[in-house]
Parts: structure tokens; C-alpha cells; sequence
């Protein structure tokens, strides 16, 4: 006769209810719990084979032991009842308690692999739940994110237009910069052109003037010559007067001259300093754009 211990650890009834959150873990869990249960079922039906066999045969023997044994014993003279007639009795109980047994091992074993496909139905559950969320975690920071460049790509346009219309505004301050020194340098032009008749003519009527003082000194040596003197004196001052005259307006024409030119070095340090204030304004208007972007 032979043989089979296989050690088999199932757990209870009771702690199958209490530890039912422990399959509801993992779809790996699942997985190895589902082997296990396997191999559960894999080894109680070699036992139970494995102990028919060995019950049938054990029985066997002992029933044609036992038989011969009673025919031996019915053929005596008192016909009386050897106790060991009654082992196969026992046996045959015992049969029907390990296979009771295996019974409740395979209703437990189906009642198990009924928790465990309802584990695994929850835990796809739970899995496609969590897709859900997540799916709508990302429709949400995807809408943000549109928004964001949306609006981004609105503030450029408005930056955009904003330069634009500055350029243009710039463009027409330079271009009324730039009339206004032209008119300045012709001013000055003039100015000077004015400037040097005035003194050419100033020298004009010096030298005419000398001329008459020189004239004037030859006659003054003649007696008779003195309505002539008095003649040359009154053209002398009257030369006197027109020089006088003369460079009081020199005078007036070089300050004028000097208002001018004063006048286009102011013109061209607030060009200078409107165009650098454009410079910043531009820059400072470019760097939101660039972080928005």
C-alpha cells in the first residue's frame, strides 16, 4: 500500500470574509491568488484519487480477509460474530467523511474563485475609474493650457499694435524733427549770409569814412577850403551814424544767430532723448511678450 502525506494550508470560512479586501488589491495579486487557488484544486484532487485508491485497495484486501474470515468462523459450530467483521463498517464510514471533506473543500474553492472574479471585476472597476480621472485631469489642464496660449497670443497682437502705432508715432516726431532743423539751419543760413553783408558793408563805410577824415585833415590845412571841411564833417558823421547803426543791427543778428543755434542743440537732445525712451519703451514691452509666449 502506498503512501501520499501532502501538507495543504486552506484557510477558513470565516477568515475568507474577513481578509476579502485583501484581493482586492492588485491585478497581480488577483493573478497569483487565482495560481494558488489553482494549485489548491490541482493537489485536493490528486489527494482525493490518491486516497480512493488506497481506501479501495486497503478495503479490498480487508474485505476478502474479513469474508474468508466470517465463512471460516460461520463454518463452526456456535456461528458466532468476530469483531473484526465491523472495521470494513468503520472504513467505509471514513470514506464518506473524506469525501464529505472534499466536498466542503470544493464549495469553499468555488466560493473562492466567485470572490476572486468579483475582486478582479472591482479592481477593473477601480482601474477604469482611475483612467476616467485622469482623462479628465488632462482635458482640464489642456483646456488651460489653450486658454493660456489664447490669451498669450491675444496680448502679442495687442503688443503688436501698440509698437506699431508707437513707431508711427515716432516716425512722425522725427520727421517733424527733422523739418524743423532744416528750417533751423536755413534760418542760420540766412542768419549768417545777413551777418556777413553787414559786416562787409560796415567795412565799406569804415574804409569811406577814413578816407573822408583823411580828406578832412587836407583841407582843415587850407583857409579857404572851410565850407568843404564843413561839408565832409557832416557826411562823416552821418558815415558815423550809418556805422553805428549798423553794428547795433550786427549785434541784434549775431544774438538771433546764437538764439537760432541754441535752438536746434535743444531740438536735437529731445530727439536724442525721446528716442531712447522709445528704445525702453520698446524693450520693456517686448520681454511680457516673451515670457507670455
Amino acid at each position: 500500500m502506498t503512501t501520499v502525506t501532502v501538507t495543504t494550508e486552506i484557510p477558513p470560512s470565516g477568515k475568507i470574509k474577513n481578509n476579502s479586501s485583501l484581493y482586492e488589491s492588485t491585478s497581480a495579486h488577483i493573478i497569483e491568488e487565482t495560481e494558488y487557488v489553482k494549485k489548491i484544486r490541482t493537489t485536493l484532487e490528486k489527494i482525493r484519487s490518491q486516497i480512493f485508491k488506497d481506501e479501495v485497495g486497503h478495503n479490498s484486501t480487508n474485505h476478502k480477509l474479513e469474508t474468508k474470515h466470517c465463512r471460516n468462523i460461520q463454518s463452526g459450530s456456535d456461528f458466532e460474530m468476530d469483531p473484526s467483521c465491523h472495521s470494513l463498517d468503520l472504513l467505509m464510514e471514513r470514506m464518506k467523511g473524506k469525501e464529505q471533506q472534499l466536498l466542503e473543500m470544493n464549495k469553499e474553492n468555488e466560493i473562492l474563485k466567485i470572490k476572486l472574479e468579483a475582486s478582479r471585476e472591482a479592481g477593473a472597476a477601480a482601474l477604469r475609474n482611475v483612467a476616467q480621472r485622469l482623462f479628465e485631469v488632462y482635458q482640464t489642464q489642456s483646456e488651460e493650457v489653450r486658454k493660456q496660449h489664447e490669451d498669450g497670443k491675444r496680448l502679442l497682437e495687442v503688443n503688436k499694435l501698440e509698437k506699431e502705432q508707437q513707431l508711427k508715432q515716432h516716425a512722425e516726431n522725427l520727421n517733424q524733427i527733422a523739418k524743423k532743423l532744416e528750417e533751423k539751419h536755413n534760418q542760420i543760413t540766412e542768419l549768417e549770409n545777413l551777418v556777413q553783408r553787414m559786416e562787409k558793408e560796415k567795412r565799406t563805410l569804415l574804409e569811406k569814412k577814413l578816407s573822408l577824415e583823411n580828406k578832412l585833415l587836407q583841407l582843415k590845412a587850407n583857409a579857404t577850403c572851410a565850407k568843404s571841411c564843413h561839408n565832409l564833417q557832416m557826411e562823416i558823421s552821418l558815415l558815423q551814424e550809418q556805422i553805428s547803426h549798423l553794428q547795433l543791427v550786427i549785434h541784434s543778428q549775431h544774438q538771433n544767430l546764437r538764439s537760432v543755434i541754441q535752438e536746434v542743440r535743444l531740438i536735437k537732445c529731445v530727439s536724442l532723448v525721446d528716442g531712447m525712451c522709445a528704445v525702453r519703451r520698446r524693450n520693456a514691452g517686448s520681454l511680457p511678450g516673451l515670457y507670455t509666449q
